[in-house]
């Protein structure tokens, strides 16, 4: 039965709240959360020169995206499309800018190319040279930035930056990160400790530049994943338990585009996590059991089987998996498994939340296919 536009996201929200709620609502909810302009302008013929460098461009993109999300790719999303958008996107690039390190953009050389930013801190004494910025200053640097990026004067708005070791991996370069915290520990808890002031300095600008107190946080830790339990527990634990005992009163929520199931015991009992985006390469069915009624969990399906030459039937067994191994119980949103990025079939998009929500239903029928 089709519903109206507020009895929809009503409905959006009710599934939602269900899943929080580690219940069984009729369905699993089905949400694309990280779906953005790239994903957009592979869409509407436009390359991410057009996107990064046009505001024009940027916003077009945007406003026909939201168009798109609601009208043809109907996932549950409990609010409705935001009526203008005065933030653009201009790539992940906060590091960057924060720390005034060299950014390159796309051009109409590069059309492809996202917006990328050049390590500046290659060597132990460049470690010890990093300062912690004032805010204001910050601003000054982004307002440069903008000028740059985009041909104009625009007015700056405040940027955060990811948590430590994820900011270290954009300021160092992941093939140095790892290295650098095996033989320098003690001069990379310095640069971390620096970065967590950094985080904490922006996040406390933020609020006041708004006039709104944090409660609710959400960290994007992509890095991390890939150290070993007893590094992240030295070298992440402290930083992020120290960003969310400030501001994750209420909530708590950590995307990672890494392995979690080695560190889940630490996200659930000493970070305390509420709701996790989980990495395409992890097992769903592996990582179920230590957050069952613990933690929500998004995901996972893989980017790479949305595309042209993947068949239907691939996509039909990875939704199946995706619900079979976390949706039993509640506690589990469908969602790919990252970033949905330029390249991806929209049809194949389309097709994978339709047959999620078709599937998805409970009682579930299905086992996850070993």
């Amino acid at each position: 039965m089709s519903v109206g536009c507020g009895g929809r996201f009503l409905e959006a929200r009710r599934l939602l709240e269900a899943a929080r709620s580690f219940e069984e609502a009729d369905r699993v909810p089905v949400l694309i959360d990280d779906i953005g302009g790239p994903f957009f302008c592979s869409i509407f013929g436009y390359t991410l020169a057009d996107y990064y460098r046009s505001v024009k461009v940027s916003m077009e993109v945007m406003r026909r995206g939201y168009q798109w999300i609601y009208r043809v790719l109907e996932d549950d999303r409990s609010d409705p499309p935001p009526k203008q958008f005065n933030v653009l996107d201009v790539g992940s690039i906060a590091e960057g800018v924060v720390f005034d390190c060299e950014i390159r953009l796309p051009d109409e050389g590069r059309p492809w190319l996202s917006p990328w930013i050049i390590p500046k801190y290659r060597t132990p004494e460049m470690l010890e040279s990093l300062e912690v910025p004032e805010p204001k200053d910050v601003m000054k640097r982004f307002k440069k930035h903008l000028h740059r990026q985009y041909g104009r004067d625009l007015e700056p708005w405040p940027i955060q930056i990811h948590p430590p070791l994820s900011a270290a991996g954009s300021l160092i370069g992941t093939d140095r990160l790892y290295v650098f915290l095996y033989r320098y520990p003690r001069l990379m808890h310095k640069f971390l400790g620096k970065l967590l002031e950094t985080w904490l300095l922006l996040q406390e600008f933020r609020d006041d530049y708004y006039g709104q107190v944090t409660e609710s946080i959400g960290l994007c830790d992509d890095h991390a994943g890939f150290l070993p339990e007893g590094m992240y527990r030295e070298f992440v634990l402290p930083y992020n338990r120290a960003i969310y005992e400030r501001y994750g009163k209420k909530w708590r929520y950590l995307h990672m585009d890494s392995p979690v199931h080695h560190i889940a015991r630490i996200l659930v009992e000493e970070l305390k996590i509420n709701e996790l985006d989980v990495a395409a390469t992890e097992d769903l069915a592996r990582v179920k059991p230590p957050f069952d009624g613990k933690v929500v969990m998004h995901g996972n399906v893989n980017n790479r089987l949305l595309t042209t030459s993947v068949s239907l039937e691939t996509v039909k067994d990875a939704v199946e998996y995706c619900i079979a191994s976390a949706a039993p119980g509640g506690g589990y949103v469908f969602d790919v498994g990252g970033e949905l990025y330029a390249g991806a079939d929209p049809e194949k998009v389309v097709f994978m939340v339709k047959y999620a929500k078709k599937v998805g239903r409970y009682p579930l029928k299905n086992e996850p296919k070993p």
